[in-house]
Parts: structure tokens; C-alpha cells; sequence
């Protein structure tokens, strides 16, 4: 069976409540699905109190970790509750919130197909370059105040990317030639 998809689950993310932290009331969270979520900060411990149509409200208390800024100040994140790592997103599955691996989801990006990947590695190195299009499109020249050892790379990563994305097609059309030949055309009276 294979493991669901991050997108497919309610997420909460403690980078966006930073300000929440120092509020004396908390916050509140709505989702699509009419769940609600109702967090307490106190002393580095989150009451979560969680509610889903149909279904029993949970409370559960999830303990805070914090890491010193480089420039001051601290950065606060959330202790998963099972594995006990420090995470930034908290998942919600099995009627409890976890971290990504506790809760053995996976993005979406791990579902794409080689040839997905190789042509969105194309993609990329072009935006990079300053050029618009695709695989196909016509090259640009360099970018003006482009170092020339940057173009050089990047020129060097665009061949590379391209390569790997026409050999994936290849091996696409293959693989869809094979099927054609496997279906059988009815024959004509």
C-alpha cells in the first residue's frame, strides 16, 4: 500500500504562528472539511484542541522547542509527539497530530515521473538563464551582469538536464510503443 500524500491531510505550521505564541488567547484554525482547531501557548506546551464533525473532540498537549536566531531572538518549533523530533509541521492522522514520518505521509514531488523531473530540471535552468519556454524553445544569450562562469555552468547544467529529459522521452514513446503493439485490432469480415 502506498503512503498518503502530505496535501491529502489537515497540517499545521508553527513558522506562520510566531506572532500566536506571545498572544494570551492563542489561536483558532478552520479547515475546508468544517474542522477546527484551537491552540493555547503556555510555556513552551500547545493545547491543541481539536474538533471534527462527527467525531469526539481531542485535546492533546504538544510540547515547544526553540533553536537562537543568528541576529537575536529565537525560532520556535513543535516537538513531534511520538518520535520526539523538532519539526515545523505537525500532521494531522490517526486522530492525533504527528510529524511527516511518524504519520508516513510523503510529498507529492516523490510521485513524479522521470521525465516530469528531468523536464522540470530544464525548466528551471532556463528560468535561471533568463529564458521563457521549454526544452524545444529557442536560447537566449546571457543575461546581462551574468558572470561568465555562472553562464558557463549553468549552460553546462541546461545540456546535462536536457539530455536526461530527451532520454526520458525515449524511453516514454518505448514504453507506449509496447502497449500499442499489445493491443490486438480486430479483424475485418
Amino acid at each position: 500500500m502506498s503512503k498518503s500524500l502530505t496535501t491529502e491531510r489537515m497540517r499545521m505550521d508553527i513558522r506562520g504562528m510566531q506572532s500566536d505564541l506571545r498572544s494570551a488567547w492563542g489561536s483558532f484554525h478552520r479547515w475546508n472539511n468544517g474542522a477546527t482547531v484551537t491552540l493555547r501557548f503556555r510555556e513552551m506546551v500547545a493545547t491543541i484542541e481539536t474538533r471534527i464533525p462527527g467525531q469526539a473532540t481531542c485535546t492533546e498537549h504538544v510540547e515547544l522547542d526553540s533553536t537562537p536566531q543568528h541576529l537575536g531572538g529565537h525560532r520556535t518549533w513543535w516537538t513531534c509527539p511520538c518520535c520526539r523530533g523538532r519539526v515545523a509541521l505537525l500532521y494531522w492522522q490517526a486522530c492525533r497530530w504527528q510529524c511527516r514520518k511518524c504519520a508516513r505521509l510523503v510529498h507529492e514531488s516523490t510521485r513524479e515521473s522521470e521525465s516530469s523531473l528531468a523536464y522540470g530540471k530544464v525548466n528551471r535552468v532556463r528560468r535561471k538563464l533568463g529564458w521563457g519556454g521549454g526544452l524545444l524553445s529557442p536560447m537566449g544569450t546571457r543575461k546581462k551582469g551574468m558572470h561568465w562562469k555562472t553562464y558557463a555552468r549553468l549552460m553546462q547544467e541546461l545540456s546535462q538536464a536536457s539530455v536526461a529529459a530527451v532520454g526520458a522521452g525515449d524511453a516514454n514513446i518505448e514504453r507506449l510503443s509496447k502497449r500499442i503493439k499489445r493491443i490486438r485490432m480486430p479483424s475485418r469480415p
